[in-house]
C-alpha cells in the first residue's frame, strides 16, 4: 500500500514509490547494526491507545479505515513490528475525563467496535456528524449511554441482522459475561454504579455465605424479568466488540504487526462483586485497587481467568504493575503488610499463557512493568539482579535516565541480557520530555553529542528518543513519534486527559515537525547511533544511505513554479486537440 496521498496539496517530503524499499532495508538494517550480534527477533513496539488512532467518529478503532493506513505508516517509516494498546474495557466517565485504567478488565468496551463494518453508510455518517469535537477523543460520542453511536447500536440489535451468530457468541460465552451483564442491570434497578450502596439482597448476590443459591436463582429470574432487553443488548455490543477485535488483529498479523494487550493489575466493580471470596476484604493494593487474596483458590481462579481473557484475544501480553504480583503491598486502614511471592504467581501467570498459546509459545512476549520504587519492589539481590527478574522482560522507560540507570548502555553493563529488557524514552504516564544537567550530561557520553548542544530542547528531545534505539527490544510513545501532546494525563484540565487524538492529518503534521526539527526521525536516531558507535567509519555505505535518507525526510518536496504549471496545462490541453484532429483527418471514410 502506498502512504504518500497525492490527492492534497503539500510541501514535506514524502518517500516515492521507488524509494520505500530501499528505505525499509535500510531501515532494518541500521538497527541490526546498532543492536549488535544477537539482534534476531527484535522488537520495536508503538505505545498507541486504541482510543486515541486517527477517526472520524471521536474515538479510535483497531479495525477501522483510518487506523489500518496509520499502522501502514508507522511500519513504513518507524519500522515497527509490534504494537502495544492501553486498557480496552468499559470505559466511563469520572470527573470529565475518562480514566482507561479504571474500566473493566474481562470485557471490552463499546469503543472496540468497529460500527462502521456493521451498519449502514447514512448511520455511520449520522455518528460522524454528530462529533462536534475534533482536536481530541470525544469519549462522549461513542462511550456513553445516550451517545450517538450507542442510538445506532440500539437501531442494529433490534434489526436482528446477525441473529444466528449472535445467539451462538453467548451460549459461548454467557458464564464469563452474565455476571457483567446482571451488575450493569442492578444499577439501573439500584440507582448507584457502586454495588456498595445497594440492598442487601443484590449486594451479596454472589456471596453463598449470605444469600443462598435459591434466594439467587429467583432474584436473577427477577433481574432478567425487569431489564432483559438492557442484558441482551450488553451480549450483542460485546459480540460485535470480540468480532471486530479478532479481525483488527487478523490485520495487523497480515502487515507483520503484532498486536499487544495491557492487562490492568486491578479489578473493577463488577469483577469483585461476582468473586466475593476472590479478594481480601477491606484491603487494598494503593491506586484505590481491591487487593486480590493470592493465597485462596478463587483469588488464583479469577486470576487464571483473566490471563487466559488476554492470552486468547492478544499475541502478547503487557502485565501492568506486575512487580505487585511478586510483592503484593496489601494496605487495609492505612497499614502496610506485604508479602512476598517470589516467582510463585508469576510461573501461575506463565503456565496459563502456555495452556492457551502451547508449550512452544515464546514467554518473552509477556513483558513485565517492574519499574517501581525501591520501598515497593527492588529488582535487586545485593548487585545481582533477583533469579526470578532476571530473565523476564522488564518494561524501562528513560525518564529518570542517568549515568547509572536506564538506558540500554547502562543495561548491558549491568549483565542485563539483551533480551531481557524493553527500552523506550516515555509511555503513557510519562511527564513532558525537558532537559535536565543530569540527563544530558548522560547522553552526552553515550551518544558523544556535545553537551551543550543538547541544551536546546529539539536536540535533547532527538537524543532521548535516539538512545533506545540500539536496544534489541525498544518501543516508542505514539505522542513522541508524531510530536503532538505532550501530556497525556496529569493536565490541569482534565477534559484533556487521556484525550490525546491522532489528527487525520497526522503526515502533514508529522512532515512538517520534522522539517522544524522535532518529531522523531529514525534516521536521524540511527545517524547519532552509527556515529558513537563508530559504525559510519566500519560501514560507509549504510552510514551514507542514513543520512540520505535523514535529510530526504527533513526536506521540502521541490515546488514547481505557478507559471511553469499553466504552460504545462496549455501544452497538455494543445496535445489533445492536435490528437484529436490529426485522428479524424486519417481516419478511413466508409
Amino acid at each position: 500500500m502506498k502512504i504518500h496521498n497525492v490527492s492534497n496539496v503539500n510541501f514535506q517530503r514524502r518517500l516515492k514509490s521507488n524509494e520505500e524499499a530501499e528505505y525499509s532495508g535500510v531501515l532494518k538494517q541500521g538497527r541490526e547494526k546498532c543492536i549488535g550480534n544477537n539482534c534476531n527477533g527484535n522488537k520495536f513496539i508503538l505505545i498507541v491507545p486504541a482510543s486515541s488512532l486517527p477517526n472520524k467518529t471521536g474515538v479510535g478503532n483497531l479495525n477501522s479505515k483510518e487506523s489500518s493506513e496509520f499502522f501502514d505508516f508507522a511500519k513504513l517509516y518507524w519500522g515497527i513490528n509490534e504494537t502495544q494498546i492501553l486498557p480496552i474495557g468499559q470505559y466511563h466517565s469520572h470527573r470529565g475525563e475518562y480514566p482507561i485504567y479504571s474500566g473493566t478488565s474481562m470485557d471490552l468496551g463499546n469503543h472496540v467496535i468497529d460500527i462502521k463494518n456493521y451498519v449502514s453508510k447514512e448511520d455511520f455518517d449520522e455518528i460522524v456528524r454528530k462529533n462536534e469535537i475534533k482536536d481530541r477523543v470525544n469519549f462522549s460520542n461513542v462511550v456513553d449511554a445516550n451517545s450517538s453511536q450507542e442510538k445506532i447500536l440500539k437501531k442494529l440489535y433490534e434489526s436482528k441482522k446477525y441473529e444466528s451468530e449472535f445467539e451462538a457468541f453467548k451460549k459461548n460465552n454467557v458464564q464469563r459475561l452474565q455476571p457483567k451483564a446482571l451488575y450493569r442491570a442492578l444499577r439501573e434497578i439500584n440507582g448507584s454504579y457502586n454495588y456498595k450502596n445497594w440492598n442487601n439482597l443484590d449486594k451479596n448476590l454472589f456471596n453463598r455465605d449470605i444469600v443462598s443459591e435459591n434466594e439467587f436463582e429467583n432474584r436473577v429470574k427477577e433481574i432478567k424479568a425487569l431489564k432483559s432487553k438492557e442484558i441482551d443488548f450488553y451480549y450483542f455490543k460485546q459480540f460485535l466488540a470480540e468480532d471486530s477485535l479478532k479481525n483488527a488483529r487478523e490485520n495487523l498479523n497480515k502487515k507483520g504487526i503484532k498486536l499487544n494487550g495491557d492487562m490492568p493489575c486491578g479489578f473493577s466493580f463488577d469483577e469483585v462483586w461476582a468473586h466475593p471470596k476472590a479478594f481480601i476484604p477491606k484491603t487494598s493494593i494503593g491506586w484505590g485497587l481491591p487487593a486480590l487474596d493470592l493465597d485462596s483458590p478463587d483469588g488464583i481462579n479469577l486470576l487464571k481467568e483473566k490471563v487466559r481473557f488476554y492470552a486468547e484475544r492478544f499475541d502478547g501480553i503487557r502485565m501492568d504493575a506486575s512487580w505487585t504480583y511478586i510483592n503484593q503491598p496489601n494496605i487495609k486502614n492505612g497499614v502496610h503488610n506485604k508479602k512476598f511471592y517470589e516467582d510463585k504467581i508469576l510461573n501461575i501467570i506463565d503456565d496459563e499463557v502456555k495452556k492457551v498459546k502451547g508449550n512452544s509459545f515464546d514467554l518473552k512476549s509477556i513483558m513485565h512493568e517492574f519499574a517501581a520504587s525501591k520501598e515497593d519492589f527492588d529488582i535487586y539481590d545485593g548487585y545481582n539482579l533477583k533469579p526470578y527478574v532476571k530473565d523476564r522482560v522488564k518494561i524501562y522507560t528513560s525518564d529518570y535516565l542517568n549515568d547509572h540507570w536506564e538506558t540500554n548502555q547502562n543495561f548491558l553493563e549491568r549483565g542485563w541480557a539483551k533480551d531481557s529488557f524493553i527500552l523506550g524514552a516515555r509511555n503513557h504516564d510519562s511527564k513532558e520530555i525537558k532537559p535536565s544537567e543530569e540527563q544530558i550530561s548522560a547522553l552526552s557520553k553515550i551518544l558523544k553529542i556535545p553537551a551543550d548542544k543538547l541544551n536546546n530542547q529539539n536536540e535533547f528531545v532527538k537524543a532521548k528518543l535516539a538512545e533506545p534505539m540500539s536496544a534489541k527490544y525498544s518501543m516508542i510513545y505514539f505522542a513522541d513519534a508524531l510530536d503532538i501532546d505532550r501530556q497525556f494525563q496529569g493536565n490541569q484540565d482534565r477534559t484533556l486527559n487521556y484525550a490525546t487524538q491522532i489528527p487525520l492529518d497526522y503526515q502533514d503534521r508529522y512532515f512538517a515537525s520534522l522539517e522544524n526539527g522535532k518529531g522523531f526521525n529514525p534516521m536521524d536516531a540511527l545517524e547519532k547511533s552509527f556515529k558513537a558507535k563508530g559504525l559510519d567509519k566500519t560501514d560507509p555505505e549504510l552510514y551514507k544511505k542514513i543520512v540520505k535518507y535523514k535529510k530526504i525526510l527533513e526536506q521540502k518536496e521541490k515546488q514547481t513554479h505557478p507559471y511553469w504549471k499553466i504552460i504545462g496545462g496549455l501544452a497538455c490541453f494543445g496535445l489533445i486537440i492536435y490528437g484529436f484532429f490529426k485522428f479524424h483527418k486519417n481516419k478511413p471514410r466508409k
